[in-house]
């Protein structure tokens, strides 16, 4: 039997090797033509030249829950995992960064307009982020802001902007995830230890609200000062403070995280610590092991050569809501994907099990918390059992009725 061999309208025989070898050429220029063609969105991380959290003292002492080294490794991480579904959607992502040194708000306004980003990822504290609030509307292109840094409930509240996302955690969902747990182990009389700085303050009246929420009780409060001066010697003392009988766990509150670390195992009683520290509410764990954790953990230790927390796995998802976004509304405009993200019409997989989504009435990113120690995590909150008519997720946080968010 003869071979079949291609024949040209010519009546000359075609080689098929050059056959193939044109086809090649004819796949790789089409392809060439789509990605010449892809939409190239820009995203654009902003940080603080002297943000006090990202000092060297206090990525070396990596307090729980505290920020342990700059957030970059964690988009690079979440952009080149993205590859290969923003180019089957078309799209092309690139990622810059500028340093704020914070003295004027209008100059900073200023570097954005000239680097024109589609989404800002803010790795800043509270201040600075309400001090770009205030100058939004001389922003150019108007992005998607993402907050990745700072927890206070007021940039959700009564201070919320219709353009911010936090893939942050709230102060107020750690402190129910804590509540949640307490309450569901019937620990429901707690001491309380409140740092003296405003900060502290701040953060005793939200973990109040969620001891409200869940039925606990204040059994004492007590208020400690780490000092070098003896006459304030007894604040500081972890006995001493911690002797009130009757109390089934201990709650420090430390924003500084100094006086924390020192009272596990140090208490009067034999009792829980919970809080600042001991049990620490997370967003992320670097020993965290299901949902495809440890390739996550294991990647980006390989690109910053420290371990991933929580302030890092906020920022990995914010890249990872961007690129979602992006696959499942190929054709929105920015404000479109700004709509969709805020609805909880998209959702992410963000390697917690199931997916997390924003909340339409505060831009906060509904997520499970864990409940961790030094050596891993003991509790994933929500705890079976919780319940709520819409999402167990919302037990977490500050609910839609609840909300004093009016920017939608």
């Amino acid at each position: 039997m003869r071979a079949f061999r291609a024949q040209h309208p010519s009546g000359r025989v075609r080689n098929p090797l050059a056959t193939l070898a044109t086809l090649a050429m004819a796949g790789l220029a089409a392809l060439c033509a789509v990605q010449t063609q892809a939409a190239t969105w820009q995203a654009l991380l902003v940080t603080a030249t002297d943000d006090p959290r990202h000092t060297r003292l206090r990525h070396e002492k990596a307090y729980p829950g505290h920020p342990s080294g700059p957030v970059r490794p964690a988009l690079d991480v979440a952009l080149e995992e993205s590859q290969m579904n923003l180019e089957s959607s078309g799209h092309q992502l690139r990622l810059d960064a500028l340093e704020w040194d914070g003295a004027s708000a209008s100059a900073l306004v200023a570097d954005i307009n000239r680097k024109a980003p589609h989404y800002l990822v803010l790795d800043m504290p509270l201040a600075q982020q309400q001090a770009l609030m205030a100058q939004f509307s001389a922003l150019k292109t108007k992005p998607v802001v993402f907050n990745v840094a700072e927890g206070a409930d007021v940039l959700r509240g009564s201070a919320c902007h219709p353009n911010w996302l936090h893939t942050a955690p709230s102060q107020r969902m750690l402190a129910d995830a804590w509540a949640q747990w307490l309450s569901s182990r019937g620990w429901r009389d707690v001491l309380w230890l409140v740092g003296p700085s405003p900060a502290d303050k701040a953060l005793r009246e939200v973990w109040a609200a969620a001891i409200k929420r869940h039925g606990l009780k204040a059994k004492a409060e007590r208020g400690f000062v780490l000092s070098g001066d003896p006459r304030q010697r007894e604040q500081g003392n972890p006995r001493l403070l911690t002797a009130e009988p009757g109390h089934d766990a201990v709650l420090v509150l430390d924003t500084d995280g100094e006086f924390a670390r020192t009272l596990p195992y140090a208490t009067a009683l034999p009792r829980p610590v919970v809080g600042s520290s001991g049990l620490v509410p997370l967003a992320w764990h670097p020993q965290w092991d299901r949902y495809g954790a440890p390739q996550l953990n294991r990647r980006f230790a390989k690109q910053a050569k420290r371990p991933m927390t929580g302030h890092d796995w906020a920022a990995w998802v914010a890249i990872k809501s961007i690129v979602t976004v992006l696959e499942d509304l190929p054709k929105a405009t920015l404000p479109q994907q700004l709509a969709a993200l805020r609805s909880g019409q998209v959702t992410v997989d963000g390697f917690k099990g199931g997916t997390v989504s924003f909340r339409a009435w505060d831009g906060q990113l509904r997520q499970p918390i864990f409940l961790a120690h030094g050596d891993g995590v003991a509790v994933q909150t929500p705890i079976e059992g919780a319940m709520h008519p819409r999402d167990v997720l919302d037990t977490l946080g500050t609910d839609e009725r609840e909300s004093t968010c009016k920017a939608r």
